[in-house]
């Protein structure tokens, strides 16, 4: 029977499953990235030395995650935050975003000089691609993978 702290570590997985996606989406993961996927998991209460944290999360920073973990995440906790009206289900989704487009700035694009900075400044199209399919999840969209 899995400990209270093993139930923890499965959800955060699934929670954290989108920010890997995220700083995967453009075929590696940068140091600043995986530094924003641990800190989320901090976020979430999970210690640098939850076995979590120490195995499956380090793996995937380090090995693009298996898609059973995205299909997982997309089959029982999008549909879930999707699906809730209630106000921690929003402010759930809305921090999930908010982690995701965190993690996708932080992959050390060059900006021109000059340029106008926007909010999709230092974000990817491979990257925007995940956060854009991540959005249609959260917000219930048929079709959304």
């Amino acid at each position: 029977m899995p400990t209270h702290q093993e139930e923890i570590e499965k959800l955060a997985a699934l929670a954290l499953a989108p920010l890997v996606e995220v700083a995967w989406a453009d075929g590696h993961v940068t140091p600043a990235e995986r530094e924003a996927v641990l800190e989320a998991a901090k976020a979430l209460g999970l210690g640098q030395r939850s076995e979590f944290c120490r195995s499956t999360l380090r793996r995937w920073l380090n090995e693009a995650p298996p898609t059973a973990a995205l299909e997982q995440w997309r089959s029982l906790l999008a549909p879930t935050l999707a699906e809730s009206t209630s106000r921690p289900a929003r402010k759930a989704r809305n921090r999930l975003l908010s982690e995701a487009v965190k993690v996708a700035k932080m992959d050390g694009l060059d900006f021109e000089e000059g340029a106008a900075i926007d909010e999709r400044a230092g974000i990817t199209d491979d990257e925007q691609r995940v956060l854009d399919e991540l959005a249609a999840a959260l917000e219930g969209v048929e079709g959304a993978t």
